[in-house]
C-alpha cells in the first residue's frame, strides 16, 4: 500500500497557506469595494446635480416666456445692509488737511506721522494745488 502520506508539520504549513490565500483574497476584495465605493458616490451626486441643472432649465425657460410675452417683472434686489463709515487713517487725515492748506508741523502734531512722511504729503498736494 502506496498511499500519501501528511505528517503534522505538513499538515500545519498547508493550513498555514491556505489562511495566508484567503487572507490576500479578503484584502484584494476590501480594496475593489473601497474603489468602487467612491465612483458611487460620485453617481449620486452626478444625478443630484442633474436634478438641479434641470430645475434651473426649467426656471430660465419659464422667465423666457414670460418676458416673451412681455410680462414686467419687477425684481428688487435685496437692500444692503448699512455699511459704517471707515474711520479715517491717519494718511487720510493728512492728506486732507494738505488738501485745505495746512503747515506739515499741523499734520505731524494731529495725524501722529513723522516728518519726511508729512513733507512728501504736503509737497505732492502742494503741486496738485499750483497745477
Amino acid at each position: 500500500m502506496n498511499g500519501i502520506v501528511i505528517t503534522w508539520p505538513q499538515l500545519l504549513y498547508l493550513g498555514l497557506a491556505l489562511i495566508l490565500f484567503y487572507a490576500a483574497e479578503l484584502l484584494l476584495f476590501l480594496r475593489k469595494a473601497r474603489s468602487q465605493a467612491l465612483p458611487r458616490e460620485w453617481r449620486r451626486r452626478h444625478a443630484e446635480l442633474e436634478e438641479e441643472l434641470a430645475t434651473l432649465r426649467s426656471e430660465v425657460e419659464a422667465l423666457r416666456v414670460s418676458l416673451a410675452a412681455g410680462a414686467h417683472l419687477h425684481y428688487a434686489a435685496p437692500a444692503a445692509p448699512p455699511v459704517a463709515a471707515p474711520e479715517e487713517t491717519p494718511y487720510a487725515q493728512a492728506i486732507r488737511m494738505a488738501r485745505q492748506g495746512a503747515d506739515v508741523e499741523a499734520m505731524v502734531r494731529e495725524c501722529g506721522i513723522s516728518r519726511g512722511e508729512a513733507d512728501l504729503i504736503a509737497a505732492l498736494y502742494r503741486a496738485e494745488r499750483q497745477g
